[in-house]
């Protein structure tokens, strides 16, 4: 990100799910942005934020699925580079766990 922004957690609500931890409250007060319920993922060692997206409907207005029956999603926001995204997610990652830091216990988010 540009100038290093800052970026605040203001919320944090554990629910485990498979690869899921929980849903967190961002903002980045400089451009006076709050990113609401991004979703806190981790797998394999790694950890991720993904931005709130929209269930896809068809046109008789019922929720896509995919071939395994999980649900379709549609980005709402999006970086237009990933390095952009790939610097919000790393600060991200860091003021959730400076704020929660058990944030990506199993017992934590259960």
């Amino acid at each position: 990100m540009s100038g290093k922004l800052t970026v605040q957690v203001e919320a944090f609500k554990p629910l485990r799910s498979n690869t899921l931890f929980g849903f967190c409250t961002f903002v980045i007060p400089e451009v006076r942005l709050r990113v609401i319920d991004a979703t806190v993922h981790q797998s394999h060692g790694r950890r991720w934020i993904g931005l709130p997206a929209k269930p896809q409907i068809d046109r008789d207005g019922h929720v896509r699925r995919d071939d395994r029956g999980k649900v379709l999603y549609t980005p709402v926001v999006l970086f237009t580079d990933r390095a952009t995204s790939d610097a919000f997610g790393a600060r991200a990652i860091a003021a959730l766990l400076e704020d929660y830091p058990d944030a990506f216990d199993e017992e934590a988010a259960a």
